[in-house]
């Protein structure tokens, strides 16, 4: 049996310790990995929250951050500052512009919802409000997540176009809706305070 094992390890023995050595090495690697994946969000992390701390006293100096991690960050940071950069630009009509071209190329369906939203409310007092709001009829859907936000949207066009009735409808729905977060449940109720509750059915 002694010398069945000297031959079985003179044949395999190799192979064994260079299977072992390969799994040490291939955890290694991926705890080091591990690591450095963890170094460099927190990195991302801490660049893209000074540029914001910047926005206040030096957007110029802010935007030109943001610009740059829009190109070279890790994900979501990437998407996020090239949002907030479109968001410096020198008038609403510019910056609504720049998010709704932005919205396609950004990295996850939600930041390319938020990136719509935040398009049409800065369209509010411009000519392209109705175009802004319609293009955000698919994001009122159940299960998307700024469905609130877009009927909120939908309701001060309905107000700008002098439809009070529909804009009362919709506040009184977003109010209504469990899920609905506490600042619109206040801006809802205030909208229906000024304008009055909608009519009873």
């Amino acid at each position: 049996r002694k010398d069945e094992m000297k031959e079985w390890w003179a044949r395999w023995g190799t192979w064994v310790v260079a299977a072992a050595v390969l799994v040490v090495v291939a955890a290694t690697a991926l705890v080091g990995w591990r690591q450095y994946d963890r170094a460099q969000r927190a990195a991302a992390s801490a660049a893209y929250s000074a540029a914001l701390a910047q926005v206040a006293t030096d957007p110029a100096a802010a935007r030109a951050a943001l610009d740059k991690q829009a190109k070279d960050a890790l994900e979501p940071y990437r998407s996020l500052a090239a949002m907030a950069a479109a968001q410096l630009l020198p008038t609403a009509e510019e910056q609504a512009t720049a998010l709704g071209a932005l919205a396609p190329k950004l990295s996850a369906s939600e930041l390319s919802d938020l990136a719509l939203v935040i398009a049409a409310f800065k369209s509010m007092d411009t000519p392209k409000a109705e175009e802004a709001v319609a293009r955000l009829q698919p994001l009122a859907g159940p299960d998307r997540p700024f469905r609130l936000s877009v009927r909120e949207l939908q309701a001060m066009l309905a107000l700008r176009r002098g439809d009070v009735k529909t804009a009362r409808e919709i506040w009184t729905e977003i109010a209504k809706d469990p899920a609905v977060p506490q600042g619109a449940a206040q801006r809802v109720n205030a909208m229906l305070s000024l304008y009055g509750a909608a009519e009873a059915k």
